[in-house]
């Protein structure tokens, strides 16, 4: 899942393979515009903000991607270039001996100027994986009144909650998904949220139950008419609304009552 979680990994990855290394030849196809070059260009640096990720340049550039849940970032062999078969490929970067860094199915692919980074991320709130997030924490305690599934899934809030990590954490803080935010102890969910998003970005892994045995990673999400993990009540579902916080969600009614049901 392309959450916050896996695209600081992503970050890791690609800044150990290619950061510090010159474009030798490259290729970045916007529709309608003339295509910037990087021929020359430096990468300097690789980071992730949310679910964005930031690839800086040497010539105050920085190219903007957000994977959603199509979008990839792949190394292939020296020399590579995207023939017929390749699926959309939108930008290739060549480094050389460590390969060529290449934008697959990537929904969201621009240039920024480094310097005006927040035109793509100045809308996001505070980062839960940040160094900073205890203290920037209270700056997301008044969330807006809507139910707190939406609400933890809106990156104006919060930046880097998927719907994996939304679904697994309020199962284990015992909260209704369609609860009203405001009536969320809503900095005990994030703070929930953020120990698992955290060690799960230590394990490398998005499993939530500490067992990674297959069909055994997770406490709700996927499962649904399954029995609970604690209880063995069938796990309940809703899908998918048409907002873009209104996501599939699944949840145990006994574990998560509720309110006025609990017994």
């Amino acid at each position: 899942m392309a959450e916050g979680d896996s695209i600081r990994r992503l970050a890791a990855r690609l800044s150990s393979s290619v950061a510090g290394r010159e474009v030798a030849a490259a290729q970045f196809r916007r529709g309608g515009e003339v295509p910037p070059r990087f021929e020359g260009d430096k990468l300097l640096e690789v980071a992730a903000v949310g679910k964005h990720l930031l690839m800086r340049f040497g010539s105050a550039r920085t190219v903007h991607s957000h994977l959603r849940m199509q979008g990839s970032w792949r190394i292939h062999r020296p020399g590579w270039r995207p023939g017929p078969a390749a699926d959309r490929v939108g930008a290739w970067f060549d480094f050389g001996p460590p390969g060529v860094l290449a934008a697959h199915a990537m929904p969201v692919l621009q240039v920024v100027p480094t310097a005006r980074e927040d035109l793509a991320v100045g809308h996001l709130g505070p980062d839960i994986l940040t160094d900073d997030w205890p203290t920037a924490a209270p700056a997301v305690a008044a969330i807006p009144g809507r139910r707190i599934r939406e609400a933890l899934l809106d990156q104006r809030n919060v930046a880097g909650i998927g719907n994996l990590w939304t679904v697994e954490g309020l199962f284990v803080a015992g909260v209704w998904p369609h609860t009203p935010a405001a009536r969320v102890d809503v900095p005990q969910v994030l703070d929930v949220i953020a120990r698992m998003m955290r060690l799960g970005l230590r394990n490398g892994t998005q499993a939530t139950t500490g067992d990674l045995r297959k069909g055994r990673t997770h406490w709700v999400y996927g499962r649904y008419r399954r029995p609970c993990r604690r209880c063995s009540t069938p796990i309940a579902f809703s899908p998918a609304g048409p907002t873009p916080y209104d996501r599939e969600t699944w949840w145990c009614p006994h574990c998560q009552p509720a309110p006025g049901e609990a017994s």
